[in-house]
């Protein structure tokens, strides 16, 4: 079709990636797995992850669930995201980029181990302006 008007994308690189977090959702049935699997991955990766409080509240954020965050670096994704998915159980996990913009992080750029969460859309439009992060 010679109307196909094509549009130059521009492709964002590896690099833009600092660091990774991963969420991980539970409740009151899956906590006390939740609680193990936290200290095994202290445990395997002990000093290369910044593992967040507790967050018993929610929701927190954009976050509907009660979760903890891993910060991790790029260098061990290859080796922590496979731990996670074989040993993740029934809790569901946010996986993102951070990039410096909260809000695509959350967004466009999130994967999951496991099923998916909604993530309030609300919040996260309410502070997409905030979310940028130099």
């Amino acid at each position: 079709n010679k109307n196909r008007i094509f549009i130059k994308k521009k492709y964002r690189s590896e690099s833009d990636i600092k660091s990774y977090h991963v969420h991980l959702y539970y409740n009151g049935y899956n906590k006390q797995h939740a609680a193990n699997l936290r200290r095994e991955l202290e445990k395997r990766f002990g000093n290369q992850l910044v593992i967040g409080r507790w967050r018993d509240k929610a929701p927190q954020g954009p976050h509907p669930v009660s979760h903890f965050q891993v910060d991790f670096p790029k260098k061990i994704f290859s080796t922590l995201v496979p731990f996670l998915a074989l040993n993740r159980g029934d809790l569901n996990i946010l996986l993102h980029p951070n990039t410096g913009d909260g809000y695509e992080d959350h967004t466009k750029n999130a994967m999951w181990i496991g099923p998916s969460v909604s993530l309030s859309k609300t919040w996260l439009d309410q502070n997409q302006a905030r979310s940028k992060i130099n």
